[in-house]
This record gives structure tokens, sequence and C-alpha cells, in this order.
């Protein structure tokens, strides 16, 4: 379908590469809220977006090594993008880690987010760098990482609150910004 309706392919052009940005926004905000669950609740979004992305991108991708649709077939690419192997596809996991991480936590915003994250997906398939399965894979992954965050967060809590007092630390003079 991509090439047919000029509205739609930017659409899916935005969704394909900047709709990411929004969803670190959300959790970038979370996080300036002041509130330690909040705070909390983004810095294990992170940790499950950044072990997801870690495990994706040195494991799971040169074991499968599967290549993008353009590689192999005749796509019309709406964006540049490298040849790079496409499984999982790196955008998915990092929308679906954050929205899975903050759904557990935060049902409306975590619905809000896997909203955004799904259109992430399409839109990766729509444009022509991934395949159906590299946007699964990305979310199967995702969520069984953003479910072992959680479920051993008491552990890391120390971690967390290690990152929240040394920001609370350094932004202390700042009256700008809120603090618990």
């Amino acid at each position: 379908m991509a090439g047919r309706f000029d509205s739609v392919d930017d659409w899916m052009e935005f969704f394909a590469q900047d709709m990411i940005w929004l969803m670190l926004g959300i959790v970038v905000i979370l996080w300036f809220t002041g509130k330690t669950s909040n705070q909390k609740l983004a810095f294990f979004s992170g940790l499950s977006a950044a072990l997801s992305l870690l495990l994706a991108s040195w494991l799971v991708s040169p074991m499968a090594n599967h290549p993008r649709p353009f590689v192999g077939h005749t796509v019309h690419l709406l964006i540049r993008h490298a040849a790079d192997p496409s499984f999982p596809s790196d955008h998915a996991t990092l929308a679906f880690s954050l929205a899975f991480s903050v759904l557990f936590v935060k049902r409306r915003l975590g619905t809000l987010l896997l909203a955004m994250a799904v259109l992430v997906g399409i839109s990766r398939i729509y444009v022509g760098v991934h395949y159906p399965g590299d946007i699964l894979g990305a979310m199967l992954l995702s969520g069984i990482i953003a479910f072992a965050v959680r479920k051993n967060r008491e552990r890391m809590d120390g971690l967390s609150m290690i990152f929240i007092r040394l920001y609370r630390k350094l932004t202390g003079k700042l009256k700008f910004l809120p603090h618990s």
C-alpha cells in the first residue's frame, strides 16, 4: 500500500521514525514529576528497554541474521535504512518495552503507550523495513523482559533509589524542578 496515498505515507513515516521520541518523552515526563513512584516507573521502564535492546541487538539479531524485506524483495521503501538484520525490530523493541513497563503499573497511560507501540510496529512494516514477524518477535521479547524486571523490582529497588537520590541531590537547588 505504500506510495498510493501521500498523506498516509507521511503519517506512517512519522510513526515509523518519530513516534518513539514521543514515547520516550512521556517516560521522561514521569521522571520529572518528582514523584518517587513515577521516577521508579521511569527507571524500570528504561532498564527494561535497555535490557531488551541489548539482548535483541547482541544475541537475537546476530543469531537470526534475517534480511530486511527490501533486501530480497521489491518493496516501495519509504524511509532509508541500512541492510542490517531485521529480526527483531529495534524500534518496536524499544516501543513495546516502554509500553509494557508502564502498562504493568499505570493501566491508562500504559494502554496509550501500547497503542503507540502498535502504531510503531505497523508503520515499520508499512514503510518497508520490517516483516510482521520482526514486530511480533520484538513484542514478545519486550514483554518477557518487562515482566521479568517487574517481578524483580523489589530486588533492584536500591538501584533505582541511587539514581533518584543522585537526581535530587544534583537538582535540589533548582526550584523549577519538582521534588518529592
